[in-house]
């Protein structure tokens, strides 16, 4: 009885628990669920068998990309800008989990005092030198490069700026220590340096019989797939995949405007010319409904929108062009404004910049009070480097060189291109308060204003459709890698090829933002030979087959057959020569007799020795400038096995390397040249390294 009861009491705490955890697993939400159980992988790499979280190549690329974004003065990046800060992010996780570590294990390390060397001291780094290099006098200050480090900090900019410096100085003054240490271990012996110098100096003068493989014609040869299989079994190692790869095939659907939209886009266009002949503000209007933007700025005669006859430029103010055809595009033109002015100013600046403790008003007061100490004559150059804040000039003096107009902002500009030579003037950016200085222009001449208005032809979605249904219809019939072929042929359309794709490609061959098509090639369930789905683009559809898939590795042996069949035809040729010259040999025994029998002339070539590039008259055969250093005077050799035939030689004479006793020249040049080898130091470590990259997850 106290059993059951026991069992009774046990059963009643069963019961609450399935149900506590029933009632949990029901109001819970599944992917939290999951993710008590299973860790997502954030890791971008592995690298030596250890994992590199995406966290750690953020904060590399956010230091990049911060960095140019202040360099630059910009917001965003361009696309192809991103990309390469990212390629920098991912080459500084390689140089720390690869390099960085062998710099621990020697103890090369850059300290405090070194770096400041560095930066303002007796050595100063080129990157340094060429920021803080005054263009007038060549000379460094480097006062004033001590005084931008100690107060970078005051501005977030300029923090940026200093942090990027200091890291990348002593990053690269590291790797130069490495570099040097590595160089410093290049040692040649003399006997080695003696060696080469025979080898150099020693020479040859060879009588040459060459049968040629092209002799042979290649139809009279027979490969079999056991032929392939041999060589590629026999020579694996120069069929190693380093990094996996894909090759694309694929037919471009480019949606071309009908008639239709083109007379669509001449009467929208017609239509705006009327309104506009009401506007009295027709710049403004220009630039609210125009859809291709145009310079606000004054044109010469060759800047004319394309379509405009270079006879409007000599027409009045206010006169309106004719609705013209431009490209892809219609668009008319009026000339506002003309004025003589130049096609370059050279001008110097001093930038006053607001910030969360300095006001716009401030800023404006200190630019007045300057303005007064120009006025009274004060150095202007001298101002600027105590003054600006702006780092790509202020060193300078405040000089920013020559610019044509609409380089800079538009209230900079107008400043400049408006004024006269001597001017001093004040304006607002939204980089602050500028006192601009015009040093020199070139001469003016007359330019002319224009409001210019386009539309362009764009397709209708009726267009669009049309398109994209032929594109379907493609993918839907043709699908395998034979139908594909077929189609393309009997269609007469042009298959383009995308070779080597990677899988964190983002670009291929006139295709930008191709990341869709990238990760379909490397998707676990695309094989070869697959045709894809439709992909849709801004102006074209596109209809891609698997060529080929490489992983790394070993290649298959399918994919390298094209490369592997001209040797084995060579090696099989070579075979046969090898074999006729041999009984010839033995049964003729002189080269002239062989000669003869094969309707040849011999030839002769002098001073041949081991280290020759080539045999002249032959090309590139590293076989025979062996073979002709080591037979002896008067000996015949074997037949050889060359590049571009089989050769039998005779050495006719022989000279001897000069006498020499000290080979120190020698060593000197064989250690230089090794030590010349040290970039590749990274490349060898990299192939050593067992890295998985994983950034196809991410981008």
């Amino acid at each position: 009885m106290a059993v059951l009861q026991k069992i009774r009491n046990r059963a009643g705490i069963f019961v609450v628990i399935f149900v506590g955890v029933a009632l949990f697993l029901f109001i819970i939400d599944p992917t939290t669920f999951q993710g008590l159980f299973m860790k997502q992988d954030t890791s971008i790499a592995e690298i030596n068998d250890e994992k590199v979280d995406y966290k750690e190549f953020n904060e590399n690329y956010n230091f990049h990309r911060n960095f140019l974004l202040v360099a630059q003065r910009k917001t965003n990046l361009e696309a192809d800008e991103d990309e390469s800060v990212r390629e920098q992010a991912w080459k500084d996780i390689l140089n720390k989990y690869i390099l960085e570590p062998n710099f621990e294990k020697v103890g090369i390390n850059v300290s405090d005092e070194e770096l400041e060397d560095l930066l303002w001291g007796s050595n100063i780094h080129y990157i340094i030198s060429q920021n803080f290099t005054n263009p007038e006098t060549g000379k460094v200050d480097t006062a004033n490069i001590k005084n931008f480090f100690q107060k970078a900090y005051d501005d977030p900019n300029y923090t940026i700026i200093a942090d990027y410096w200091k890291a990348i100085i002593k990053k690269d003054r590291m790797n130069t220590k490495y570099n040097n240490m590595v160089k410093q271990g290049f040692y040649t012996p003399k006997a080695l340096a003696k060696m080469d110098y025979i080898e150099r100096n020693t020479t040859y003068d060879i009588l040459v019989l060459v049968r040629s493989y092209k002799d042979i014609a290649d139809e009279s040869i027979k490969i079999t797939d056991s032929d392939l299989k041999e060589y590629y079994d026999n020579n694996k190692h120069m069929f190693k995949v380093d990094k996996r790869s894909r090759d694309m095939e694929y037919v471009v659907f480019s949606i071309i405007p009908s008639t239709e939209d083109t007379l669509k886009a001449k009467q929208d266009i017609t239509d705006l010319l009327h309104d506009f002949l009401k506007e009295e503000d027709v710049l403004s209007y220009a630039k609210r409904y125009s859809e291709i933007r145009f310079p606000e700025k004054y044109l010469n005669s060759n800047e004319l929108p394309e379509g405009i006859s270079p006879e409007f430029f000599e027409k009045p103010v206010g006169t309106l062009s004719e609705i013209v055809l431009s490209n892809n595009a219609f668009l008319f033109t009026k000339i506002v404004d003309v004025a003589e002015k130049p096609d370059s100013v050279k001008a110097s600046h001093i930038l006053i910049k607001p910030s969360e403790n300095v006001t716009l008003e401030q800023c404006n007061a200190k630019a007045d009070s300057l303005m007064k100490l120009v006025e009274k004559g004060e150095d202007f150059a001298v101002l600027a480097l105590m003054n600006s804040e702006d780092p790509g000039s202020k060193n300078a003096g405040g000089d920013l060189g020559w610019f044509t107009e609409g380089m800079m902002v538009k209230e900079f500009n107008d400043a400049c291109f408006e004024g006269k030579t001597g001017d001093i003037k004040k304006v607002e950016t939204q980089y602050g308060v500028h006192i601009i200085k015009i040093t020199d222009q070139t001469k003016p001449h007359r330019k002319i204003k224009l409001a210019t208005i386009a539309k362009e032809i764009n397709f209708s979605d009726k267009t669009s459709n049309f398109y994209f249904s032929q594109a379907s219809q493609f993918a839907s019939l043709n699908t395998t890698a034979e139908k594909f072929d077929k189609a393309v042929a009997e269609q007469k359309l042009t298959k383009r090829i995308a070779t080597n794709i990677n899988d964190i490609d983002n670009k291929l061959p006139g295709i930008e933002n191709a990341r869709e098509m990238v990760r379909w090639l490397y998707d676990e369930n695309t094989k070869k030979g697959d045709v894809s789905h439709v992909f849709v683009f801004q102006d074209k559809y596109i209809v891609a087959k698997v060529a080929a898939i490489r992983e790394k590795g070993y290649a298959e042996i399918e994919d390298v057959k094209d490369r592997i069949q001209p040797i084995v035809l060579k090696n099989k040729k070579a075979e046969i020569l090898i074999s006729e010259l041999e009984k010839d040999l033995n049964s003729l025994k002189e080269l002239n007799s062989i000669a003869s029998k094969y309707n040849i002339n011999l030839d002769t070539v002098n001073n041949v020795n081991f280290a020759s590039f080539s045999i002249p008259g032959h090309g590139i055969e590293p076989n025979i400038n062996a073979v002709a250093s080591t037979i002896g005077k008067g000996k015949t050799s074997k037949p050889i096995k060359g590049n571009n035939g089989v050769y039998v030689i005779k050495v006719i004479d022989e000279y001897a390397a000069p006498e020499k006793t000290d080979f120190t020249a020698e060593q000197l040049n064989l250690m230089r040249n090794m030590a010349s080898q040290t970039y590749r130091i990274f490349e060898s470590l990299e192939k050593k390294a067992n890295v998985i990259d994983k950034r196809a997850k991410f981008f």
